[in-house]
């Protein structure tokens, strides 16, 4: 989920053309990180690397000509809504009411990322000028418009991240949802976490089945969050059952996420570390395993310093930039938000432009090749290096022999 929505709320509770002209024309951006990146350009007959895009959809009208088709010429996607049933819709089909407020909720989640960035701007001030004047009742409207729009553009912003600069990327969209509202619908329990865990099944297999080469998961189904659902929603129930109920959701998805990560050793899936500012072991994500086609990702911030609401652990083995990255909006327009959410696809971008210049590595020569050319900060993290990363796997396809094991 999106990092800074949530901070923009609270802070305002108390007083929260081109496909390459994007926001690096808009606001400058970090030579650190610049300095790192490499560009992959278009080749003629060059094959396409297939990004899978396991997230909350994404507006398949920004990326023209990189949404991977099918035999009949129709965009590879799949998906399901919040009560875990299969809906194929490259995006969530929203209420009525919010058809006419994308240009408003954008600009609302534009003042977010400021605020939580304690940048000040237009937006910041249309903002709050705005929800002071409302009454306590469209507040909480405005606030759960804006949390269920940060949901819904999440998935567009992380694939505008994975595919920037390479011209050999294509999108393949695995759809999710989560819940709504306040309390929260749909409210959790068995048979939900069931669907959960089957969807995530079929999704995984969907991607790997379609072709993704890496798999972008800006997500981890934390424990937190299912009990936090309970608390609003089955207040009725023991906190021993709610645990209880929580505990049998991540551990069923994790099954589930390693048996298919397993199965699939061709293919690299990144992973978020999440934003509790925390121990990975503490959040108990769903993604909390080590395997050598998965790579669990932490952020820094522009200038390679670690942020303080991300997660760590030893399951995190590579940092990448997680502050104000620039990201489209649906409909176009470009958002700075936050989070590891968005130092994930930075990961993934490296990995599909590394497949670029060598279709030949597996999902376990990627996650070393990028841990390899990888540096430290001045705090110990591992921070990623696009440029060197791409260029040991250009090397290696030119060697011709296997990218050693890490030690």
């Amino acid at each position: 989920m999106r990092h800074a929505v949530l901070a923009a709320i609270l802070l305002a509770t108390v007083f929260a053309g081109s496909y390459f002209v994007d926001a690096q024309v808009l606001e400058p951006q970090s030579e650190f990180w610049a300095s790192r990146d490499t560009v992959i350009e278009r080749k003629k007959n060059a094959p396409a690397v297939r990004i899978g895009i396991w997230d909350s959809g994404v507006d398949v009208t920004l990326f023209p000509g990189q949404i991977a088709q099918g035999v009949d010429r129709k965009a590879l996607l799949r998906g399901y809504n919040s009560f875990k049933l299969r809906e194929d819709t490259a995006m969530e089909v929203l209420p009525s009411t919010f058809a006419t407020r994308r240009d408003e909720l954008n600009r609302a989640l534009k003042a977010s990322d400021d605020m939580a960035d304690l940048v000040a701007s237009p937006n910041v001030k249309e903002f709050n000028e705005r929800r002071n004047k409302m009454s306590a009742e469209e507040r909480r409207e405005f606030d759960a418009a804006i949390g269920r729009w940060s949901g819904y553009v999440h998935g567009t912003a992380v694939a505008d991240i994975a595919v920037r600069g390479n011209m050999q990327a294509q999108i393949v969209i695995a759809r999710m949802e989560w819940w709504h509202g306040s309390p929260p619908v749909p409210c959790w329990n068995r048979e939900l976490a069931d669907r959960e865990a089957d969807s995530i099944r079929d999704l995984l297999a969907f991607l790997v089945s379609s072709g993704a080469r890496v798999v972008n998961m800006s997500w981890g189904r934390f424990e937190a969050s299912y009990l936090s659902n309970l608390r609003q929603c089955a207040p009725e129930m023991t906190l021993e059952d709610r645990q209880n109920l929580a505990r049998y959701t991540v551990e069923k998805i994790r099954g589930v996420l390693q048996a298919g990560m397993k199965a699939a050793p061709n293919v690299l899936f990144v992973g978020a570390a999440g934003n509790s500012g925390t121990s990975v072991e503490t959040a108990n994500p769903a993604t909390r395993f080590t395997l050598p086609n998965f790579i669990l990702v932490g952020a820094v911030d522009r200038s390679g310093k670690a942020t303080q609401f991300t997660n760590k652990g030893p399951e995190v083995t590579l940092y990448a930039n997680g502050e104000r990255v620039p990201a489209r909006l649906p409909g176009g327009e470009v958002s700075y938000p936050s989070g590891t959410s968005m130092a994930t696809p930075n990961v993934t971008n490296a990995a599909a432009k590394m497949l670029a210049v060598n279709p030949r590595l597996n999902g376990g020569e990627m996650r070393i090749l990028l841990e390899q050319t990888g540096d430290k900060n001045s705090t110990g993290q591992l921070l990623l290096h696009t440029a060197r990363a791409v260029e040991a796997a250009r090397q290696s396809l030119k060697a011709k022999v296997a990218v050693p094991a890490s030690k």
